[in-house]
């Protein structure tokens, strides 16, 4: 028998300070409560009543019986000061009296969660406790009342208190209490409980309620509807609801009598009460609204009291400025029919300056001019008023000496800054003829070198210059440059024709002579008639100037350009809207075509399509067919998963010519290009080019192909063979194969000869714009020049932003591509697609070695017996040559380049990382996962690992879910299986097949669950031939037998014919 706290005893009870600070307490003199948690025991120590008066009223102490110490104290007076003398009492207490025994004895367990805010008992209570608000209905009452009754037995006044009073009061008023309720609250309900408390008229302690003037109301209403708190009406006890669908509020303005109105609201539900605030707080019963209205407190409360009386002026000031401010507020102004408005201009006028001469001198008048009919004299801005009535004469017309008719006027705030502003640069000009003729006068040679410096300065967008004939010489003129394209179609059927002016007012340029003037490097363009121009747009220019040199020049002025260029003049008018851009009606409907990426009427597509295809499908075909009707190609960049490849079989599928057709692919998706043509496009009749030189040839001279498909690596070597055909399309698959513009294959695939050519890929450009270039340099050679001449354009240009901006220009209208989430209500919540591909020569020859050893020795004869478990090893090698040879033969090298399925898995796993997605690998064999890890290792890749041996596992599924530069995530099948949410990724690849459906099921489900918002892509890579395609053809009731049994070993396989077995055997090479 040990004694109770024996080693912290004898650390203290060492101490000078110890036998003066114990109290001396005999024995049964403390009593305690014991319970334990996962590590510790705690001992809750108090007196007995006898000696309340001399001990502390408890003493918490946390005891590690593994170490024998005490890890830590609380006493109700002390705190956990290591002095603390009812603390060492208790440890020379217990050393005497108490034993390690009493630890042994049975003990509740506890546990006291650190996951909620605060105690449970004080989250019930605010959860379930309502503020009870009195008197929002009362008109003649002056307060509100807040009941905060259900809140017992908190006191919520002083834990307001508590809350405003500074820590080191608090610490001293030792209101542990307080703190607890305090976490309880969310920062919106103490900011609430706070302003209740400061703004108090008083607090009722028997009620328990605060009351405050209705005039802050607006206040506590603000807080209150961002509070967690539940309101309820005093009277009613119906809940307060805030927000909601926004009330039909109206302002009906209504005549009254000669030039009265009435104005007034008009709503669809009664009014039950309003608070004036920013926002107004308008109650319906116990729902509660807002509407922003710009109007003050007495306006407001004339408003909603029916007793606004308007005078004309009034209804102008509604209609003009009032009308502009509420527009956005979802409160309208509905003046009625009757009403008959004065003549008002409530549009932002155009600032005019004219320069005239005066004798010797400058005059300088200014004008408003509104509607581009009705001018007044600036000098009106002197009465600082934005609403006035003026006189006005007709914009342009001369004073002929009749009365002039009288208009209001709105002058926006923003003319008065402007004005304010170039009045500034003029502290010491003659006023004398302001308020007359509304001129400004400058004499002298200096006031008119500042007149000048002025004016060159402003805005020519903002102000509107008009110069006299006499002063032409010695003024500026700033110029914003418009252009006028006017575009028809050539006699060549691929090309077009073009003019173009540049002009401004009565300006007009040449292309020629905006070029030598910017070439000339001039600060100003002199005219002929002597007046001296700046250019303030030069972008306009520059934007023209490359149009033109991508055309031709003819004697007569015009240009003439290929027709593929038209879409960028197109867009380029989009962008800059100081270019127009006419068209005759031929060169229209194509221009209108590439803007709705379609024809206007609907492409024509077989039946059998129209129930296949997804709304975005048919999009895409629209598009690039309307593209080949123009003679011209595309790039169809949609993300992996979207169906580029039945999007341009379509295409194919709908040609009448008589021309074959050739896919160029990688050799890793040559199956799934057949695939896809088997599963929807039966009628296209096509052949897989491969085998030797000699294989290949006859291919090619096979009769009523229509779709040849070949992989990259063939290309090269048949190019002679290939130029010899003409083809209707080229469709190059993966088109980023071609980034490498110097390489042999990328030169010999754009010799190729076709009447049309179509580029898919999810990546057109992995590195550098000279990817993008080489695509198209394929699809329409010299669109985007030299590769020189765009090197030094995009690559490496002087403004690279402005650069990238004009490259967009040109290559969108030739690009389609969509994104899953922007077509994301088209697509199933999981879609799921076979990834075909085909043994490389390596892991055919392994094959068929382990299918010669089976014939030889599970299949000696016809009748010889089945040997199940043989039989069993057999498959699982198959499967495994089937994802790399490596598996089977160590002595074969696990590169990329031995498995065709490792070499497409690459291909899926950076095609999904390109688009920002994220990867879960799964494979049954953990070898397999090894040697991916390693080709992840090389690649650069980053991910997350999983098998039967990790340790891990959560810190692996946080670092993928949470980590966003892990993308890929390898998992052994069984072992990530089940149990693991993996919802940060989207994309599913399974590398080997798992013939029970459930374990695949329950893979996919780690993605696809509860918590997924995104759509869910699942790859099953599948080799074309083996084992693992014939298992999918098995028929349906045996391949249920089937899918277990490798979970149940050959009991299961028994119940396969002979025959079914052999065919597992056997490698359809075809």
């Amino acid at each position: 028998m040990a004694r109770l706290f024996a080693q912290d005893y004898h650390t203290h009870s060492s101490t000078w300070f110890f036998n003066h600070a114990v109290i001396p307490l005999h024995k049964g003199e403390l009593l305690y409560w014991k319970s334990r948690d996962e590590q510790h025991i705690h001992l809750h120590f108090f007196p007995v009543r006898q000696r309340l008066e001399v001990f502390s009223a408890y003493v918490d102490i946390v005891y590690d019986p593994a170490s024998a110490m005490v890890m830590a104290h609380s006493c109700a007076e002390c705190k956990d000061d290591p002095g603390c003398r009812h603390y060492l009492s208790i440890l020379r207490y217990a050393y005497h009296y108490l034993s390690t025994d009493i630890l042994q004895d049975e003990s509740v367990e506890t546990y006291f969660g650190e996951i909620l805010s605060g105690g449970e008992h004080w989250l019930e209570i605010v959860q379930q406790a309502h503020i009870a608000v009195e008197g929002i209905y009362e008109p003649e009452a002056d307060k509100i009342r807040f009941h905060l009754d259900e809140f017992l037995p908190m006191d919520v006044k002083a834990l307001i208190q508590y809350l405003v009073t500074s820590p080191e009061e608090a610490a001293a008023e030792s209101e542990e209490d307080r703190k607890q309720q305090a976490k309880v609250f969310t920062d919106a309900d103490i900011m609430l409980l706070q302003w209740l408390h400061k703004h108090r008229i008083s607090f009722n302690p028997r009620s328990h309620y605060y009351t405050i003037y209705k005039s802050g109301f607006a206040s506590a209403l603000a807080l209150m509807q961002n509070s967690s708190c539940r309101f309820t009406v005093k009277e009613t006890g119906e809940a307060l609801i805030f927000g909601g669908q926004h009330p039909d509020f109206t302002i009906r303005i209504s005549p009254l009598g000669k030039d009265e109105y009435s104005v007034h609201p008009v709503l669809t539900s009664e009014l039950s009460a309003w608070y004036y605030g920013q926002p107004l707080w308008l109650f319906f019963r116990n729902h509660v609204h807002t509407v922003h209205l710009p109007f003050n407190q007495v306006t407001a409360e004339k408003l909603f009291s029916f007793d606004w009386r308007a005078g004309l002026r009034d209804l102008v000031y509604l209609r003009t400025i009032v009308h502009k401010l509420i527009l956005n507020t979802g409160v309208y102004l509905d003046f009625t029919e009757d009403i008959s408005f004065p003549v008002i201009y409530a549009d932002p006028p155009h600032l005019k300056l004219s320069l005239s001469p005066l004798s010797d001198d400058v005059a300088m008048q200014g004008n408003l001019t509104f509607a581009g009919e009705a001018e007044i004299p600036l000098s009106v801005l002197r009465f600082r008023s934005t609403l006035i009535n003026s006189a006005y004469r007709s914009a342009g017309s001369e004073d002929a000496g009749d009365p002039l008719p009288t208009a209001w006027f709105h002058i926006p705030p923003f003319v008065f800054a402007r004005v304010d502003v170039l009045l500034n640069r003029f502290p010491n000009v003659n006023l004398e003829r302001l308020e007359q003729h509304s001129q400004i006068i400058f004499s002298g040679a200096e006031e008119k070198e500042i007149l000048k410096s002025a004016i060159l300065d402003l805005s020519e967008t903002e102000w509107e210059i008009e110069i006299a004939p006499e002063l032409r010489r010695d003024f500026v003129y700033k110029v914003h440059l418009s252009v006028q394209i006017k575009a028809k179609q050539a006699d060549e059927i691929d090309w077009f024709e073009y003019s173009v002016v540049y002009h401004y007012k009565d300006f007009s340029f040449s292309h020629d002579e905006l070029a030598s003037y910017f070439r000339s490097g001039e600060p100003f363009l002199h005219t002929e008639d002597g007046r001296l121009v700046m250019i303030t747009n030069p972008s306009v220019y520059e934007d023209i100037d490359l149009v033109i040199r991508r055309s031709e020049l003819r004697k007569d002025k015009i240009y003439r350009s290929r027709l593929m260029n038209l879409p960028y003049y197109q867009r380029l008018k989009e962008d800059n809207p100081d270019i127009a851009f006419g068209n005759d009606a031929t060169l229209q409907r194509m221009a209108e075509a590439l803007v709705l990426r379609r024809h206007s009427e609907a492409s024509h597509l077989p039946i059998y399509l129209q129930t296949v295809l997804r709304g975005y499908q048919k999009a895409g075909i629209s598009w690039i067919m309307m593209l080949r009707d123009f003679r011209l190609n595309g790039l169809l960049a949609d993300e992996m998963g979207l169906g580029k490849t039945i999007q341009a079989l379509s295409v194919i599928a709908v040609s009448t010519s008589e021309r074959p057709n050739l896919v160029i692919c990688p050799k890793t998706l040559l199956f799934n290009w057949a695939a896809e043509i088997e599963k929807f496009h039966t009628e296209i009749s096509h052949c897989i080019v491969e085998g030797s030189a000699y294989q290949r040839k006859e291919l090619y001279n096979k009769p009523n192909i229509k779709l040849f498909i070949v992989s990259y690596s063939v290309v090269l070597n048949d190019i002679k063979t290939l130029m010899d055909k003409r083809f209707e399309w080229i469709i190059m698959d993966e088109a980023q194969h071609v980034k490498n513009i110097r390489a042999k294959r990328t030169l010999a695939i754009k010799k190729l000869k076709s009447e049309h050519r179509l580029a898919l890929t999810g990546t057109p450009m992995e590195n550098n714009f000279s990817e993008l270039w080489s695509i198209f340099d394929f699809l329409m050679p010299d669109y985007l020049g030299s590769i020189k001449r765009f090197t030094d354009d995009y690559i490496n240009p002087p403004d690279p932003e402005q650069n990238s901006l004009r490259l967009s220009r040109m290559t969108a209208p030739f690009i389609m591509r969509r994104m899953k989430r922007d077509v994301l209500l088209e697509l199933p919540d999981k879609q799921e697609q076979i990834s075909w591909c085909k043994l490389t020569s390596i892991q055919e020859k392994t094959y068929l070695q382990i299918l010669d050893m089976v014939k030889k020795t599970l299949f000696p004869t016809t009748n010889a017996p089945v040997n199940y478990i043989n039989i069993l090893a057999a498959l699982t090698k198959l499967r495994q040559v089937c994802d790399h040879p490596a598996l089977v033969n160590s002595d074969i090298l696990s590169g990329v380049e031995v498995s065709a399925k490792l070499e497409q898995l690459v291909e899926l796993v950076e095609d999904a990382l390109q688009s920002n997605h994220k990867v879960l690998v799964f494979s049954q064999f953990v070898q397999m996962l090894r040697i991916i890890r390693t080709t992840f290792d090389q690649l650069g890749i980053t991910y997350s690992y999983m098998d039967g041996q990790s340790r891990d596992r959560k810190a692996q599924v946080d670092r993928f879910n949470n980590d966003p530069g892990v993308s890929c995530f390898l998992i052994s099948l069984k072992t990530g299986g089940t149990g693991l949410n993996l919802t940060a990724a989207d994309t599913v690849i399974l590398y080997d097949p798992w013939w029970n459906p459930m374990i695949e099921n329950q893979a996919i489900d780690r993605t696809h669950r509860i918590g997924q918002t995104s759509k869910v892509q699942v790859f099953r890579l599948i080799t074309k031939g083996t084992v693992e395609e014939k298992i999918l053809a098995l028929q349906q009731g045996k391949l249920e037998i089937f899918r277990t049994v490798i979970d149940h070993g050959q009991q299961l396989l028994k119940q396969l014919t002979t025959s079914d077995i052999r065919s597992l055997f056997t490698l359809d090479l075809s």
